[in-house]
């Protein structure tokens, strides 16, 4: 089973978590970067992120290192920006061959609350099985995290 691991990750916690689920599954990874960078400030990256959301916003995504159709499995992993999954998700989304492969998704926030942006991500993805909620590293219950990562990865075989 050949598996890639996509990932969009802002402040690095996602990405983080993205090299040990890929490492963990001996999956290749994929950053989903965006042609327009978000701005460097964080109360601009809350604003902008926030209103992408709000607004289903889909940007351009500069061109993949990897071919996702020549893997077998993806393995989705987002930050939650105003309760959902990142706008470059929708965009890598858009390919319906790749969003077919896509069995497992993780997201990372920094109080929890993920269950909408499973649910609005969910009916994208025909083939999911399995997702984890995990922690931003400045909370307090990051610490499980190593241990939810074990179970989800566990759970994807």
């Amino acid at each position: 089973m050949k598996r890639l691991v996509v990932y969009y990750s802002l402040s690095g916690n996602t990405g983080e978590a993205a090299h040990k689920i890929a490492g963990e599954l001996g999956a290749d990874l994929l950053k989903l970067e965006t042609v327009k960078p978000m701005p460097k400030s964080f109360a601009a990256q809350i604003l902008t992120g926030g209103g992408q959301v709000l607004f289903g916003y889909v940007p351009k995504l500069r061109p993949f290192d990897k071919d996702p159709g020549g893997y077998d499995e993806i393995v989705l992993g987002s930050p939650i920006w105003n309760g959902k999954a990142v706008p470059a998700l929708s965009a890598f989304l858009r390919d319906t061959a790749a969003a077919e492969k896509v069995t497992a998704v993780f997201f990372l926030s920094a109080g929890g609350g993920t269950e909408k942006g499973l649910a609005a991500l969910a009916k994208k993805l025909p083939n999911l099985k399995t997702s984890v909620s995990l922690l931003d590293g400045k909370h307090e219950g990051s610490r499980d995290n190593e241990a939810k990562i074990e179970k989800f990865v566990g759970e994807i075989g």
